[in-house]
């Protein structure tokens, strides 16, 4: 099945998108170093049973990079103007990385407006505002180095494909790379006037904007059914920071939620296993 690209506009910003097949909506949230091509496995197989919908989320590969706008409220907001403007007053939400993050407060906002949520290999936001052991500030380093204003563009900018490989090497457990025309793929994406900035701003604005809102909503309980979706690599961290990879992590805000740990793999589940990341996420969504 071949996917289509498409452009619309939502929440005042260009958001380009692609989709495949027909029925309801599913719309994939990719993180980063990502966009839409993070869903290429997935498009096909989800668009066989859905309308498969993966946006490039504002500042990331074709959609719009405006200077503001990358708190997670008006990223969240992007996303159900979005499905707004094609006409979907409900969808179900796959996401992963900051995508999860994105969906997790489009779901907080929008309650009604998700039918399920899926998220792969991520930890509730709340989890990064408190103390984090020597062992998980290590791994999330990429966090704290976003996070400073210029200096990462001035250092990457012309050098996207080494620092790209790094991160997809460095996240994988298994340690085989990608192929070189999907690296060509997220190189050109990310070599794009603004690309780079669009991505670090939000690590900026999870730095500096967002964590107000995760504190008001520390309390949430959703009732939304959500499914994880995880690794080696994501139940090693949970236990550096002493919590289970779901029990103590998002089963606070979703009581229902079903765990599901697919083995030896990293942080890119939806493309290092493919087949079983569809799987489940069928599983789920046709439950």
């Amino acid at each position: 099945m071949q996917w289509q690209h498409f452009t619309a506009q939502a929440n005042g910003i260009n958001i380009h998108y692609v989709a495949a097949g027909e029925g309801e909506p599913v719309i994939l949230l990719h993180g980063w170093p990502e966009f839409w091509y993070s869903w290429r496995n997935q498009l096909p197989v989800l668009g066989q049973s859905y309308r498969a919908i993966a946006p490039d989320m504002r500042g990331f590969g074709y959609s719009d990079k405006p200077l503001s706008g990358y708190d997670t409220r008006t990223a969240a907001t992007d996303m159900y103007e979005l499905a707004r403007a094609l006409g979907y007053e409900s969808v179900r939400l796959v996401a992963h990385d900051i995508g999860a993050r994105v969906a997790f407060r489009f779901t907080l906002d929008h309650p009604e407006a998700v039918r399920k949520l899926a998220l792969i290999d991520s930890t509730p936001p709340i989890e990064q505002l408190g103390n984090q052991p020597p062992a998980a500030i290590r791994e999330r380093w990429h966090s704290y180095f976003h996070q400073q204003f210029d200096l990462p563009e001035k250092l990457i900018e012309g050098r996207e494909e080494i620092y790209l490989r790094h991160i997809f090497r460095d996240w994988c457990i298994n340690k085989y790379p990608i192929s070189d025309e999907d690296v060509a793929h997220y190189v050109k994406a990310y070599s794009q006037p603004g690309a780079l900035r669009g991505g670090f701003s939000y690590y900026r604005a999870a730095a500096y904007q967002d964590p107000p809102d995760w504190r008001s909503d520390v309390d949430r309980v959703l009732d939304t059914p959500m499914l994880f979706l995880f690794g080696v690599r994501r139940a090693r961290t949970a236990d550096v920071m002493g919590t289970g990879p779901l029990e103590d992590a998002w089963r606070r805000f979703f009581p229902t939620a079903v765990g599901k740990d697919l083995g030896n793999y990293g942080h890119f589940l939806q493309w290092e296993t493919p087949e079983a990341v569809n799987r489940e996420l069928l599983e789920f969504l046709r439950g």
